[in-house]
């Protein structure tokens, strides 16, 4: 039996946008084939319906070799993260210790282990969204801020650019940093500032009780790290000056472009069609059951 790190990952509302947007899931995959774990050969990939599984493909033994996997691991979450914002697309990850096998048979791809499980009842017990360590794997890293969230788990926080501003200035808002935005470490602030604005207005406004409690929970860890800042953000309706004045074009603009970007890709491949299609028979068929059945 073998020890790894594990990094589940849950796309949220995976079964809604199936039934009512199908041309997303064919997004969901696209932006997925693009995610920087793929040029990896020490990581391996495992994709199915709205579960993605990453993990170390030899087991670390020594100190320095945990605390390696557990960054990356992050840093590939952080990744998804990114490629994410902007796109109504959420997901919720936990990372864990423990045993994991996969394998390919003649015509079976076999994966399981103890780390999957663990991971599984960890990750639905969660009402919120966004990353979720184990104390095990806390121990080896990250870099990343973290905060308590129950027992056996933490919450990261994936927010370099916030970050990065608020070991600059934690308690005074807006700071200026002059015109040297593009070579500094906060130039992620942007993507930031549209994710805490898309969690706030889904947590106001979702139609879900059940849902608006996960986007609740998310930003309630943001608020209590980084009050200040997100007071700030309220008050100027989330212009990003009111966290750092200069010129943010460049960063803001690279964010954009990147927001339709992938919006739009996959979009005229033969699935995005074919699932579109398969969508309108759908719902024509139902539609013709729904009329027979009310007529009598």
């Amino acid at each position: 039996m073998s020890d790894r790190f594990l990094l589940y990952i849950d796309i949220l509302g995976f079964s809604e946008m199936v039934s009512k947007e199908p041309r997303k899931v064919v997004r969901v995959y696209e932006i997925l084939d693009t995610l920087n774990v793929h040029s990896r050969s020490d990581f391996k990939v495992i994709v199915f319906s709205d579960t993605i599984l990453i993990y170390n493909d030899a087991p670390a033994s020594v100190d320095l070799d945990k605390r390696y996997c557990v960054q990356t691991l992050v840093d590939f979450a952080s990744d998804l993260h990114h490629r994410l914002v902007g796109q109504d697309i959420y997901f919720r990850a936990v990372i864990v210790k423990g045993d994991f096998q996969h394998y390919e048979r003649s015509h079976v791809n076999c994966f399981f282990g103890s780390a999957l499980i663990t991971a599984y009842n960890a990750e639905k017990g969660i009402p919120s969204l966004g990353l979720f360590i184990s104390d095990d794997c806390r121990a080896f890293g990250p870099i990343q801020p973290v905060a308590h969230f129950s027992p056996g788990l933490s919450f990261v926080f994936l927010c370099a650019g916030l970050q990065a501003l608020s070991t600059l200035a934690p308690r005074t808002w807006p700071i200026n940093l002059g015109c040297s935005l593009e070579a500094n470490l906060a130039i992620n602030t942007p993507w930031d500032v549209r994710f805490l604005r898309d969690i706030y207005i889904q947590m106001r406004e979702h139609i879900e009780p059940a849902v608006r409690t996960k986007f609740l929970t998310a930003w309630d860890f943001y608020q209590r790290m980084y009050p200040e800042a997100l007071s700030a953000l309220l008050k100027k309706d989330f212009s990003i000056n009111a966290l750092a004045i200069g010129d943010w074009s460049v960063a803001t603009k690279v964010l954009e472009n990147n927001i339709k970007f992938f919006k739009r890709i996959g979009a005229g491949t033969d699935l995005s069609k074919g699932i579109q299609e398969s969508s309108k028979q759908l719902k024509k068929s139902y539609s013709v059951k729904f009329k027979k059945t009310y007529s009598g």
